[in-house]
């Protein structure tokens, strides 16, 4: 979880420079906030995780809102992409035939609050078994590993929306394999 804590010290790191690029120098002295979380007009919510992610390599971030309509499934192909799907609205069920975790939404940052004083992370996900179905709800999210095949739908009576977080190798954005040296 400290990774997690770094990483988003980082974020604001480079948003905060970003910022500073495009802002005159001026001098304003402020209260202290807690480090890397909260900033006057700008803040930061914890979303979801996953732990244990191994990035080799090369690899493509795509980004993807899915709509899926009451009845409606997409299917999970067995690709090496790796990836996170957060429901916007609605409930998706996710099944693919490995592990996989889950988190909630609701209370998520105050339960990685109590994590970091207990150093206890167990709590904040959800295993699901390989083969299991899960439903989830607006908020939460499944991380789904790479070359796996599964199905994610909507057995719900109203619309769905999730976001789709993938990371692939970059032949599979293309198409094509990338020429060995």
């Amino acid at each position: 979880m400290r990774r997690f804590s770094v990483l988003l010290s980082l974020v604001v790191v480079v948003l905060l420079g970003i910022m500073a690029l495009s802002v005159h120098p001026v001098a304003v002295a402020q209260e202290a906030t807690p480090a890397g979380e909260e900033m006057e007009g700008i803040t930061f919510e914890p979303v979801t995780f996953a732990s244990g992610v191994d990035l080799t390599g090369l690899s493509e971030l795509l980004v993807v809102r899915i709509g899926l309509e009451p009845g409606r499934a997409l299917p999970i192909d067995p690709d090496p992409g790796v990836g996170i799907l957060l429901v916007e609205s609605g409930t998706v069920t996710v099944q693919v035939e490995a592990p996989m975790t889950v988190t909630r939404g609701a209370g998520l940052g105050e339960a990685m609050a109590a994590a970091e004083e207990t150093g206890d992370f167990s709590t904040l996900m959800e295993s699901i078994a390989a083969g299991e179905a899960v439903t989830l709800s607006s908020g939460d999210a499944a991380y789904i590993p790479g070359s796996v095949a599964g199905e994610i739908r909507n057995e719900g009576q109203e619309p769905a929306v999730a976001l789709g977080f993938l990371v692939v190798p970059p032949e599979d954005m293309t198409g094509e394999a990338t020429p060995a040296p």
